[in-house]
């Protein structure tokens, strides 16, 4: 009954999105402070998160980083699922995607040599 109530609480929670999530079909290396480094497979990303398939089950709350060519990202655990026999993640970005784009114009910025 517990896992019923938390899978409907899932379904709500998906169904009020703010924002569209794209279908990535990626695969990233997942790290967390407490296990060894997973190979994940990315589902869906938004500007605020992202949805991932894992090996093992990871604890909500806990803080993940996401690593693949040219990508680096930082976020929480806001849910992990058994979903068709496999283990699924929903991670909440610590900084929008938006924003990073802003930091990286400005650390662009301020690393370009200055004109003489």
């Amino acid at each position: 009954m517990v896992y019923q109530e938390q899978n409907q609480a899932s379904c709500t929670l998906s169904d009020r999105r703010a924002e569209p999530r794209i279908k990535a079909g990626h695969s990233v290396l997942l790290k967390t402070p407490h296990a060894h480094p997973m190979e994940a497979w990315l589902l869906n990303v938004s500007s605020t998160g992202a949805l991932a398939r894992v090996p093992e089950r990871i604890s909500v709350g806990e803080r993940v980083r996401i690593e693949a060519e040219g990508i680096l990202l930082f976020g929480t655990v806001s849910r992990c699922e058994t979903v068709d026999r496999a283990n699924q993640v929903g991670i909440a970005f610590a900084v929008p995607l938006e924003q990073l784009h802003d930091l990286q114009v400005l650390n662009s910025a301020l690393l370009e040599p200055e004109n003489a």
